[in-house]
């Protein structure tokens, strides 16, 4: 199929998210639907979001919205100004422990895919912060740098996924998303800028041990997130078919619960061990799924879901400050090396439930 562009307006610009079980957001705001990144994990397009309305996409000239995804983009050009009118009405402001009253943009596309989409993110941030509402981005596309002036506040943090730093692999996984090189610059930029930032370490392939979350949290801590967040790949969906389809056979191994289940421990054990060397174990915010539920024990899980996060919305504030020459050049050593690292040995599983 080729690639499929348009526009479209929604009946409500800002919707309350499930997402708080995350300790994401009470909100979310989506600027388009579908999104040209293509990545092969993406759980989007098997949401009702998407699966409900293939007869209508359909007509748009998406033949299979969940397959074909990452080939068709409608942005949502009047969203800002719909957003203004509702927000003017709107009395009542949804604040949950988890949530914290968080905007999240976006939960369904990427909302600076591009410079069309990143246009619309920039209205839209700008009525939010009218409001002083509580504003998460969440972008793999460096092109938020460009709006450093507005984001540069206490009520915003942006986060890039950095599943990993081997843009080898990357390309493969997320075929026209950005470079993960590209979108650490972009972070040691913001950081610079005294911008608040987090990272989500999302999601992560079953081919990462122990020294490869080792390497990747030793080059995240430059930047200092305010929390660290992580889940692994879920491919037991259509996702898992287009990865196949893209090549990445170690997918086969993590297409069933059970596999599944003893992937995401393994890795969160591998996380945690990491995150105690480095020094950074009380910035991880673990994303797990209640289908873990009988493989990990349910204190574990529990304590997760719907945690608050560790972020500090009231009183901090990020300073402008210059990373030292010798850091980011040390960094830059460090990632040529990172690829020929040694897997380290699995480690023993701690977390599964008895």
């Amino acid at each position: 199929m080729d690639t499929v562009r348009g526009t479209e307006t929604v009946a409500s610009p800002l919707q309350e998210s499930a997402l708080r079980k995350k300790g994401l957001c009470d909100y979310v705001i989506n600027v388009a639907s579908g999104c040209l990144h293509g990545c092969t994990f993406c759980y989007v397009p098997s949401t009702p979001v998407i699966r409900t309305r293939q007869a209508e996409l359909a007509l748009k000239g998406v033949d299979n919205p969940q397959m074909d995804w990452g080939k068709y983009l409608f942005v949502r050009e009047g969203i800002a100004e719909q957003l203004e009118e509702k927000l003017s009405r709107k009395k009542t402001w949804k604040t949950t422990e988890s949530g914290q009253g968080v905007v999240m943009l976006c939960s369904g596309t990427d909302p600076y895919q591009n410079h069309q989409t990143a246009k619309i993110t920039r209205e839209v941030v700008k009525v939010l912060l009218k409001y002083e509402k509580r504003i998460r981005i969440l972008t793999r596309s460096p092109l938020w740098v460009n709006d450093i002036d507005i984001l540069r506040s206490r009520n915003v943090t942006v986060g890039m996924s950095l599943p990993m730093l081997d843009d080898e692999l990357s390309r493969k996984i997320e075929p026209a998303a950005p470079l993960p090189s590209d979108r650490y610059k972009a972070m040691l930029q913001g950081y610079e800028a005294g911008i608040k930032l987090y990272a989500a370490i999302a999601p992560t392939p079953p081919t990462m041990h122990l020294q490869d979350f080792q390497n990747l949290l030793h080059k995240i801590i430059v930047f200092e997130p305010e929390v660290i967040f992580w889940e692994p790949i879920n491919a037991r969906g259509t996702n898992g078919k287009r990865m196949i389809e893209a090549g990445l056979d170690f997918v086969r191994s993590v297409t069933n619960r059970h596999s599944w289940a003893e992937n995401f421990i393994q890795q969160w054990n591998n996380l945690e061990q990491a995150a105690t060397i480095i020094g950074c174990k009380d910035l991880l915010h673990i994303w797990v799924d209640p289908e873990l539920r009988g493989f990990v024990n349910d204190e574990a899980l529990d304590y997760w879901l719907f945690r608050k996060t560790v972020e500090d919305w009231d009183n901090y504030t990020r300073e402008p400050k210059k990373l030292e020459t010798s850091i980011v050049q040390a960094i830059a050593q460090h990632s040529k090396a990172i690829r020929n690292q040694k897997k380290s040995p699995k480690g023993t599983v701690k977390l599964v439930a008895s």
